[in-house]
């Protein structure tokens, strides 16, 4: 598993980053990178999970409590980009910009996904 944007999302980390996206952190593309890098042909797909609150995230007490009413879940397979697959993500500045483009691409489309889902009316 990846996490790219490194962290748990809270308004505080969204301000403190300036995040250009709504309704995620700024991503950090190092840590897929090294992945694939490491070990791109044992990968068959990419899996992005998109995981949204629309009455708001509740904390770990009110999970437990089942105070959580709606979870909306979304699971999108990608293909692995055969370009980035076991490039030089370290050294080589052209391969570290094509990664950085791939990620900003996905949380763009992403974002858009939210805020989506946010608007959705309830069933």
């Amino acid at each position: 598993m990846n996490f790219l944007e490194g962290t748990r999302f809270t308004p505080a980390k969204h301000q403190r980053q300036q995040s250009p996206y709504r309704h995620l952190l700024k991503p950090k593309a190092g840590g897929i990178a090294l992945a694939l890098n490491a070990m791109g042909d044992r990968f068959q797909a990419i899996l992005d999970v998109t995981i949204v609150y629309p009455d708001g995230a509740p904390n770990f007490w009110e999970f437990l409590c089942g105070k959580l009413k709606r979870v909306t879940v979304r699971v999108q397979i990608l293909p692995v980009p055969e370009h980035l697959m076991h490039s030089d993500y370290a050294g080589d500045a052209e391969v570290r910009a094509a990664f950085q483009r791939w990620v900003q691409q996905l949380w763009q489309d992403k974002d858009a996904q939210i805020s989506r889902l946010l608007t959705e009316p309830k069933p």
